[in-house]
């Protein structure tokens, strides 16, 4: 079972701050990585390096999933660019928090599918509605 590594991408500093907060939480992690695409900057840039970031997972044999804001956004268009060029790298839309979490307590005791799955369930399972019915 190889050693998982996650890129985030999201538009803006979402994601930088999304694993700033995780970290917050869990300590510092590692194979890592967040880019973010604000107004103004490049897409190809973006591309350009989130590719270089998966060659260098590859290279040091980490399975890449990379986890974006939302699908159809600049930041997914470069992601499923990816995915189509590298066929052993996943994708996951709706980063949020419980997501990262799952991951970096998950990753290195279940495989790639199984692991996404359990992203996946904390992330949905962690919405909640809340009322107030009280009257008065």
């Amino acid at each position: 079972m190889n050693k998982k590594a996650a890129l985030i991408i999201t538009h803006g500093g979402f994601g930088k701050e999304l694993l700033k907060s995780v970290e917050m939480i869990m300590g510092e992690q590692e194979n890592v990585k967040a880019l973010g695409l604000s107004l103004g900057e490049s897409v190809d840039d973006l591309r350009s390096t989130a590719d270089n970031i998966v060659v260098e997972n590859q290279k040091a044999g980490l399975d890449t999933i990379i986890l974006v804001d939302i699908l159809g956004g600049s930041p997914s268009n470069v992601a499923l660019y990816l995915l189509k060029k590298y066929k052993s790298i996943k994708l996951i839309t709706g980063v949020n928090m419980l997501m990262l979490i799952e991951f970096f307590q998950s990753r290195d005791s279940n495989g790639l599918d199984e692991l996404i799955q359990l992203m996946i369930n904390s992330a949905s399972d962690g919405i909640k509605k809340f009322e107030n019915n009280m009257e008065g």
